[in-house]
């Protein structure tokens, strides 16, 4: 393949008289050019002489050269590893594709950098010019691949300088001791050295399931850049002879078997603001101690990824309130699935979920999972997944067919009694069982609890639907309100293709015909809607709406549109005796 410099002469052309107009000294790297790839060696002639190697990617001139200072190692604004120069801030999206130069760059940005780190980082001057993004040590390391340790919002106090660590990973491969040791799970437990608790965790996903053991060890300060290129071993050599317990432990360690070391120092980690952070080391024992020989192991950097809860909301801090509020969910079909999904994802901190059905391949196309669930029940396959996936998530499952007929002795709720007794717990219901009767159940026991009351449904071909809440107090009218304004057309019906219910095989009842990327939209809404009442009344909290009922359309005269939302505000119908009682 011809290099960028083929397809895009005028560029190259523009590249090399803009250098020539710097006055610098400059050479293209032949050898480099003939297997493809430009590079520029470059002096500019200030004084004090820079040396400077520009490597152009293929895909220039979309993105911008990489520019490397030989010979110097600052101390911002320069990748401590590859130490190439930050010239541009966040990856470069100030490039612009036809009109920025290396020559531009080098021009306009190389003395900030070196005026930046001429002065003190509290200067103004840094303020003024500086992209205000933090730069830890940790976010420029290289690791490998498909792994992480996952730490808590905690970590140990300073005036304690080291301890032991109990992890739970993912299964690792154990027999091939030539490869450095990749490791991928969380910190459980952080103990001082006498092994007295300091964190424990209240969460283990499902798929971190094996155990692993280490140390910890507090730094005076974040590893130099000096030590960057054997930095692991740099940090265990620090552990071993700051923490006597670590290099005993090597020494009995047995052959394949690993260990962690984790070490927490004062970084840059929110821009001109220091606080703790993390650095892991995997050791694999490749030779055990013999005799007066230490035992021989291999090192691997392991990327640490923040998980407490703090950390885990900080990207959505509207949704906080929701980490104390619970809902119940009845019915876990095309909506009800989903829905429960997105709640999770929001960090409700419990959920309660009723139905009676196991999932079947063919629900797939418009369930919120896919085959590796068919088969099992709806709740235990929901309940799984959430549990791994969004662990600050509690989940309560209750296979239930509200209306059937079960037998009931003295020692045994009935399906009233277990229904009513889970929502007097909850703040919100919610009712995704597309069934006329139970939403009635449902709609009358809310208001007799005083609870909020939420409903989805859908229509032949998921071509339409409609969303609707009662909050007690809010709303001025109740779900029988909603059922009389359809009736007298004040409220639009949703888009139906109209149509026959089919009943596949294996299917115990008939169900209808329609595709979850339309349902899903319905579903989207309906959680919107919850997480909004769910905050209702918290400050800082998700934003409210100012409809209590919406009606969709997705489809009309045969054609997909983009979803048509029509908002009601929900008053009192004049033929709702429910509400003209009161």
């Amino acid at each position: 393949m011809k290099g960028w410099w083929h397809r895009y002469p005028e560029a190259f052309e523009a590249e090399k008289a803009a250098l020539n107009a710097l006055g610098c000294i400059w050479e293209i790297d032949k050898v480099a050019m003939e297997r493809g790839r430009l590079v520029i060696h470059i002096v500019l002639l200030q004084e004090v002489p820079s040396n400077l190697t520009a490597e152009y990617p293929d895909t220039y001139p979309y993105f911008p050269p990489h520019v490397f200072l030989q010979g110097q190692l600052l101390q911002r604004h320069q990748h401590p590893v590859g130490r190439n120069l930050c010239l541009l801030a966040r990856e470069g999206e100030d490039w612009l594709p036809g009109q920025d130069t290396l020559a531009g760059l080098l021009q306009e940005q190389f003395p900030k950098i070196l005026a930046v780190n001429a002065v003190d980082l509290s200067s103004p001057f840094v303020a003024e010019i500086e992209d205000h993004v933090s730069e830890p040590l940790s976010s420029f390391l290289r690791y490998p691949p498909d792994c992480a340790i996952v730490v808590p919002d905690v970590c140990p106090s300073t005036d304690i300088p080291a301890g032991r660590l109990t992890l739970k990973v993912r299964p690792y491969q154990k027999d091939n001791l030539k490869e450095a040791p990749s490791v991928s799970g969380m910190v459980t437990m952080i103990t001082d050295m006498p092994r007295k608790t300091l964190f424990t965790s209240s969460i283990i996903p499902s798929g971190y399931s094996e155990s692993l053991e280490g140390f910890w060890l507090r730094l005076p300060e974040r590893p130099p850049l000096e030590e960057i290129p054997n930095l692991a071993n740099f940090l265990l050599k620090r552990m071993e002879a700051d923490v006597p317990a670590v290099g005993k432990a090597l020494k009995a360690g047995k052959r394949g078997q690993v260990f962690i070391a984790g070490f927490v120092y004062q970084d840059e980690m929110t821009w001109r603001a220091t606080s703790d952070d993390w650095l892991f080391v995997a050791i694999r024992i490749q030779h055990p101690a013999k005799g007066p020989h230490s035992a021989q192991a291999r090192l691997q950097l392991i990327r640490t990824d923040w998980g407490g809860e703090k950390a885990w909301m900080q990207r959505v801090p509207a949704l906080r309130p929701v980490r104390a509020k619970s809902a119940l969910i009845v019915g876990l079909g095309s909506l009800g699935s989903p829905l429960t999904l997105q709640l999770a994802r929001a960090g409700i901190g419990v959920l309660h979920l009723i139905d009676f059905d196991q999932l079947q391949v063919g629900n797939t196309v418009r369930w919120a999972l896919g085959w590796g669930s068919a088969g099992l029940s709806k709740n235990l396959a929901l309940q799984a997944h959430i549990l791994n996936d969004y662990p600050y998530t509690q989940v309560h499952t209750y296979d239930l067919r509200i209306g059937a007929s079960n037998h009931v002795d003295e020692h045994t709720l009935s399906d009233y009694d277990r229904v009513r007794l889970v929502c007097e717990q909850v703040n919100l219901i919610i009712d995704a069982s597309a069934n006329y009767r139970v939403s009635h159940f449902l709609a009358d026991l809310a208001q007799e609890l005083g609870k909020s009351y939420l409903w989805l449904t859908t229509t032949h071909g998921a071509s339409g639907g409609v969303v609707g809440r009662i909050i007690p107090g809010k709303t001025e009218g109740c779900w029988h309100c909603f059922q009389h304004k359809l009736a007298d057309g004040s409220i639009r019906r949703p888009a139906d293709t109209g149509g026959e219910e089919i009943q596949p095989g294996g299917c115990s009842q008939p169900t209808f015909i329609g595709a979850g990327v339309d349902s899903d939209e319905i579903a989207l809404l309906a959680a919107r809607l919850a997480i909004s009442t769910l905050n209702c009344g918290e400050s800082n909290g998700y934003p409210d709406f100012s409809w209590d009922v919406a009606v969709v359309d997705l489809q009309r005269a045969g054609l997909s549109i983009v979803p048509d939302w029509t908002p009601y505000t929900l008053k009192v119908s004049i033929a709702c005796t429910t509400c003209n009682l009161r």
